[in-house]
């Protein structure tokens, strides 16, 4: 099983527990966020799904209580460091 789909299949059965996730962005920094995997607000940007199977959009649980908007991020499985819900963590 590849990074991505073990990713992938660790936050389908988080259902919609809170999922943290640390990964490194493309320019080398370490970002957190936490989302809801449920979160069916919708996306905003073009609204055309990704070609990239593992880049994985969501709203970024933190920014979206404090702003209310802009809060949708992307990020991709294969740069993860750690992912963690319903007290299970994953350490890359």
């Amino acid at each position: 099983m590849t990074k991505t789909a073990f990713i992938r299949q660790f936050i389908a059965q988080a259902g919609s527990s809170i999922t943290s996730v640390r990964f490194v962005k493309a320019d080398g920094t370490v970002r957190s966020l936490q989302f809801n995997p449920k979160d069916t607000q919708e996306v905003k940007g073009t609204g055309a799904p990704s070609k990239k199977p593992n880049i994985i959009r969501c709203r970024d649980f933190t920014i979206a209580r404090r702003n209310g908007q802009g809060a949708w991020r992307s990020f991709d499985c294969e740069r993860v460091i750690s992912i963690k819900t319903k007290g299970c963590s994953l350490v890359f």
